[in-house]
């Protein structure tokens, strides 16, 4: 963690602080008594263990700590080097007065967060575990597997803006939407290119780590081994 920055002007943040993959940003109930804002990099948010949504650049957070004036409900890791502005209360209410489109993107910040973190939630009642070596992000557009690729990694959704495009041919086939859903060569018996769109966050698993992931994901490791079956009885 280093501290970049500290000024006294309440439309400016506190403090800019660097933080170093996997650090600890926020920790669950601890005091608030001011909001972040992403500048870079992409943070976890999580509570209880389980992962609750991905924040991206510009993302704000802690805001309901701050407002509700009670201790943090979730933790808040980086999943990649980051810089976090610090604002305090004085900032809000000098945006309030001042500024009304900052404080209806704070809003929009704010709303898709619990939109997304509500989709997670219906879909998942699983806890989203994810071991954050294998974590990787995709910017809008990313191709994560190409078409041609037909190696033996699996991958699997964690958070998405607007989902996964699956591609075959030039031609679309499919949409990935689900967290927690796989998809790569060991459980699909075609070839077929899958892009992100918007942001997205996505576990990487590689033949080290088939132990792990036939452990926890025994459903997942069925189907990929039935797939696998199939490829070589159709040689």
């Amino acid at each position: 963690m280093i501290p970049i920055d500290i000024r006294k002007d309440p439309s400016q943040a506190l403090e800019v602080v660097v933080f170093q993959r996997g650090e600890v940003i926020l920790s669950e109930g601890q005091e608030c008594p001011f909001f972040l804002v992403i500048l870079s990099g992409q943070v976890m948010l999580s509570k209880n263990g389980k992962e609750i949504r991905a924040l991206f650049e510009q993302d704000i957070f802690a805001l309901d700590s701050l407002l509700l004036k009670e201790p943090c409900q979730y933790s808040a890791k980086a999943a990649q080097e980051c810089r976090v502005a610090k604002y305090g209360s004085g900032t809000l209410d000098h945006l309030i007065r001042e500024s009304p489109r900052m404080v209806q993107s704070l809003l929009v910040s704010v709303l898709g967060q619990l939109n997304r973190t509500t989709t997670n939630l219906l879909d998942n009642p699983q806890p989203l575990l994810a071991d954050m070596e294998r974590i990787n992000f995709y910017k809008d557009g990313e191709v994560i597997m190409e078409e041609v690729n037909r190696g033996t990694d699996l991958f699997r959704l964690i958070s998405t803006e607007g989902g996964l495009q699956v591609t075959r041919g030039g031609s679309d086939v499919a949409r990935i939407v689900k967290p927690g859903e796989f998809f790569g060569c060991p459980i699909s018996l075609d070839p077929a290119c899958v892009k992100s769109i918007g942001e997205s966050v996505v576990e990487r698993y590689g033949a080290d780590d088939l132990d792990s992931l036939v452990r926890d994901y025994p459903e997942s490791a069925g189907r990929m081994m039935q797939t696998m079956i199939e490829r070589l009885s159709s040689r």
